[in-house]
């Protein structure tokens, strides 16, 4: 190991949650979007067993933009980042409040529309006594148009 390369090492810390080298570290040794994640999910997801994968990753919430980011954007332009589902309702996720868990999308449940919903209390959900709502874990972003949605 050379000198630069150990230098980083002691200057920077490591995630306890995702083992990542990182300089600026939240409370908990916790880098930034593991502990807003931790923060949304405190006990990592109620449902977390039933799901048997987790509701939302690091990697996802860093890629959707923050609420209003693309207020600008009509809807059918508008890029989808992840998609939600339960039985025959579906809800696609196009901006997010990482702080609340507050998002902004399109939902379909039986009668499709643009609105605001909220990921905690959809992880939390469970419908008909078992049925929980889950993340499509093939799901690539795209435009609304693409989805036929808009």
């Amino acid at each position: 190991m050379n000198k630069s390369t150990a230098r980083w090492i002691a200057n920077t810390y490591q995630c306890r949650s995702c083992y990542e080298r990182v300089s600026d570290v939240e409370a908990g040794m916790l880098c930034t979007p593991c502990y807003r994640i931790r923060q949304l999910f405190p006990t990592g997801g109620v449902n977390r067993l039933r799901r048997g994968h987790a509701f939302i990753t690091k990697t996802l919430m860093q890629a959707i933009p923050p609420l209003y980011a693309t207020e600008k954007v009509d809807l059918p332009d508008k890029q989808l980042h992840a998609h939600y589902f339960v039985g025959g309702c579906d809800w696609y996720v196009a901006e997010l409040d990482p702080e609340t868990g507050e998002a902004f999308g399109y939902a379909d449940l039986g009668h499709g529309e643009w609105g605001y919903f909220n990921l905690v209390e959809m992880e939390r959900t469970v419908a008909s006594g078992w049925l929980v709502v889950e993340r499509e874990l093939d799901f690539r972003p795209t435009t609304a148009r693409d989805l036929g949605i808009a």
